[in-house]
């Protein structure tokens, strides 16, 4: 049962309240400014009906102590006054409305069911930020190797510029965060971030989620429904895996990046929009246009800045630092003491090729955490039984070395028998590593692998 707290020096008008509110609601009444804050102090309170006009400290300053101490607490302000002074500055310090004596009882019982709503929708919004913050968090973007530092500076130059930016990578390499990061760097930030999931998302539904539609519009549209162009306003609109939407939504999604507008499933109103778009792809869309399961005009308006994401198999250098990150992370949420992995277990991560890749890391970071909470130091027959060999075989460490010396020893090691598996042909060998020529020939230049081993 929600509780209200009725605060007025007017015994009469206490009671009255009592007498509207007393059945569907728990209440505490208050006749000062110093017995409400008591009250408030005591017991968790869902809203305060305040009157304006009391004697010592009037509601309008205990208003703004309500505001400083207990923000989320809405306030609905009571007088006998239908002076209007009041009302504006009562709304400009952040009451929620404003009645006034005597009491219309439907239109208060209104209002305070109005703003009991808007409170409750106001904690689930903020719940919901918080989990996307922890699910996605700014400060989670870690990583030193070349690859990655790049797609990043792209990323920002985009953000800075409000360009459209389209994000290329495996799954779990990091997408949807790259976008929130984009629009966290653009001017943009304090407007809504929507995300679109284009292969969650029915073909007979796709349109009257991106559009809206109208009332009437097909047999279950009993109302107006506002689509995510709506709900993004002038902030970013996030298409994930862009590479699965319907050809006919293709179309359409084109003309509102060319005209920058749209219309509603039924309706004949054109509705601008000023939402920027950002889109991620696992798929080579240049593939998906020669196969024609992609416009190439579409294509072409997406492509305006593109950003790509290495997997995790060509950032190896990056893996000391993620486990690092979300051992922290995670241990933070169990309320766990520092953990540690083994050089033995940073090798075996090094050696894994990590199909999955920053997604595939965290997960197994917090599995081992969960199953292994009691360990301070990790070892590697923690980790799931496809880590169990790696490519070349773990050499074992005599725990004397640190997880970016274990890594690039071990590194170096399996560049070597790979290139001299391959008679030095390094085209050859990046393949058998899951890599790149480029990428391979910087690692060994960064770990000093001899001349001999080049073609």
């Amino acid at each position: 049962m929600k509780h209200l707290l009725i605060v007025d020096d007017e015994r009469g008008s206490r009671e009255s309240l009592r007498a509207i509110f007393g059945k569907d609601y728990r209440l505490s009444l208050a006749e000062s400014a110093d017995e409400a804050v008591q009250r408030l102090s005591e017991e968790r309170v869902d809203l305060v009906l305040l009157d304006v006009l009391m004697p010592r400290k009037d509601g309008l300053a205990l208003l703004k102590d309500i505001q400083d101490l207990y923000p989320d607490v809405p306030v609905i302000m009571v007088s006998a006054s239908t002076s209007v002074r009041p009302v504006v500055e009562a709304i400009r310090v952040g009451a929620y409305d404003y009645v006034t004596k005597p009491f219309d009882v439907d239109e208060i019982r209104r209002t305070v069911e109005r703003a009991l709503q808007s409170s409750v929708l106001q904690r689930r919004v903020e719940v919901l930020e918080q989990q996307i913050s922890e699910e996605y968090p700014i400060d989670g973007v870690v990583g030193e190797s070349a690859a990655f530092r790049k797609a990043l500076a792209d990323a920002r130059k985009a953000a800075e510029a409000d360009a459209t930016v389209l994000i290329m990578g495996e799954s779990g390499t990091g997408k949807e965060l790259t976008a929130r990061c984009v629009h966290a760097w653009s001017k943009r930030k304090s407007e809504p971030f929507v995300a679109v999931h284009c292969a969650a998302l029915p073909e007979s539904l796709i349109e009257s989620e991106l559009f809206g539609h109208e009332r009437g519009a097909f047999t279950s549209a009993d109302r107006q429904k506002q689509g995510r162009f709506d709900l993004a306003g002038s902030g970013t609109l996030f298409f994930d895996e862009v590479s699965e939407m319907p050809l006919s939504t293709q179309v359409k999604l084109l003309r509102v990046l060319q005209e920058r507008e749209f219309m509603r499933v039924g309706g004949t109103r054109i509705i601008r929009t000023e939402a920027r778009i950002v889109a991620a792809t696992a798929k080579d869309l240049r593939d998906e246009v020669k196969q024609q399961r992609f416009r190439d005009d579409l294509y072409y308006r997406l492509n305006v800045v593109p950003v790509r994401l290495p997997p995790l198999r060509e950032r190896r250098d990056d893996i000391p630092l993620l486990a690092a990150y979300f051992l922290k992370l995670y241990g933070q949420r169990m309320a766990l003491q520092e953990r540690t992995l083994e050089p033995e277990t940073l090798q075996a991560m090094a050696a894994y090729n990590w199909p999955g890749n920053v997604r595939e890391l965290r997960n197994v970071i917090e599995r081992v955490l969960v199953l292994h909470p009691e360990s301070r130091v990790i070892p590697p027959d923690y980790l799931p039984e496809e880590f169990g060999a790696g490519p070349a075989g773990a050499p074992p460490g005599d725990g004397n070395v640190t997880l970016a010396e274990a890594v690039n020893s071990y590194e170096k090691r399996i560049i070597e028998k790979a290139l001299a598996e391959c008679d030095g042909i390094q085209t050859a060998a990046a393949a058998r590593l899951g890599t790149t020529r480029r990428i391979l020939k910087y690692r060994m230049e960064k770990l000093q692998i001899g001349a001999d081993h080049s073609n």
